[in-house]
């Protein structure tokens, strides 16, 4: 072996080590260690769901649990709300998380996301307050005034305490016609 292909080896090695090595507690994983589940079965039947489903760029839409139902809100037009009725198989399916679940396409990505509705700032202090929609992609907590950004797939805190956390964010698949699953 040549002597600069062993100190870039070497090199590399280091910088993979400590890289590999880094465990800020600044730092936040990419998918919240918290357990969530949402499966639904009838995303094309829903006009609140498809710009978010169809890939549209900083197209959201809000789940939330009310009585036994689901609430289904755009980001689009926050003031016509779909009410789905549970069927028996839907009752079936467990549906965990904070407050409701956010999924959608950020600005700045191509890629389906999904977030909890809850502050996460909140929920430190175990309180699980909903973020509410200020502005098409932006989310403020009431109690706490943290402001979270959709347009880039992190949910950063745009507003509030330094302290504050990214949103909650959990894995999603859906199939491109009716399935839609949010896991972690």
């Amino acid at each position: 072996m040549s002597h600069w292909y062993q100190k870039t080896s070497l090199l590399l090695a280091a910088i993979t080590l400590l890289l590999c090595g880094c465990n800020d507690d600044s730092i936040q994983d990419t998918y919240s260690r918290l357990a969530a589940n949402f499966e639904f079965r009838y995303c094309a039947t829903v006009p609140q769901m498809r710009g978010a489903l169809s890939g549209s760029p900083g197209s959201f839409f809000t789940v939330r649990l009310a009585n036994t139902n689901y609430v289904i809100t755009s980001n689009d037009n926050l003031a016509n709300p779909y009410y789905y009725t549970k069927n028996d198989v839907d009752n079936r399916l467990l549906y965990l998380c904070r407050a409701g679940f956010i999924i959608g396409t950020p600005v700045l990505s191509s890629s389906l996301e999904a977030y909890d509705l809850a502050c996460p700032n909140c929920y430190l202090t175990l309180v699980s307050r909903p973020l509410e929609f200020e502005s098409r992609t932006l989310l403020r907590c009431t109690r706490c005034q943290c402001a979270y950004s959709l347009d880039d797939a992190q949910g950063i805190l745009v507003e509030g305490k330094s302290s504050a956390r990214v949103l909650m964010r959990y894995h999603v698949q859906y199939d491109g016609m009716n399935y839609l699953s949010v896991r972690n």
